[in-house]
């Protein structure tokens, strides 16, 4: 089986790290996107693709087996921490291909890429009395 990593630029201890300007064909080469996040961050923004898993990181050592071990998966989380240790760990398991999202979504986000509004919207205001949903600009 030919690895779809294989041509990333950045790997690190045998762990493929994938920038996000390579997420999107690669999800086209059939890759599915692993979103590690916890609630309270999916609640406020998505990834905006379709290949996406939503298994948050506190869960991840009961639910790994669940994850398709016949695609390719991209791990992500906020910043990429938790998406190296997930990576490693499925790994150990069996599962060859296998990447990090290199800066996690904030990085995704920061570098305009596709994300959706979660169901919450996030709010902002001075004090408790002043709080609405946060208007853009």
């Amino acid at each position: 089986m030919n690895n779809l990593f294989q041509n990333c630029k950045l790997q690190i201890n045998g762990i493929f790290y994938v920038l996000p300007a390579e997420v999107i064909p690669l999800l086209q080469q059939g890759a599915v996107l692993v979103d590690l996040r916890e609630e309270v961050e999916t609640d406020i923004k998505l990834f905006g693709v379709e290949q996406v898993i939503y298994l948050s990181h506190y869960e991840f050592d009961e639910k790994w087996n669940t994850l398709p071990l016949e695609k390719p998966l991209i791990l992500a989380d906020s910043v990429g921490i938790w998406s190296k240790k997930a990576a490693a760990t499925l790994q150990s398991r069996g599962y060859v291909q296998v990447a990090s999202l290199a800066g996690g979504f904030n990085e995704w986000n920061k570098d305009g890429f596709p994300v959706t509004p979660g169901k919450c919207q996030p709010l902002n205001g001075p004090c408790l009395c002043m709080i609405k949903p946060h208007e853009k600009k």
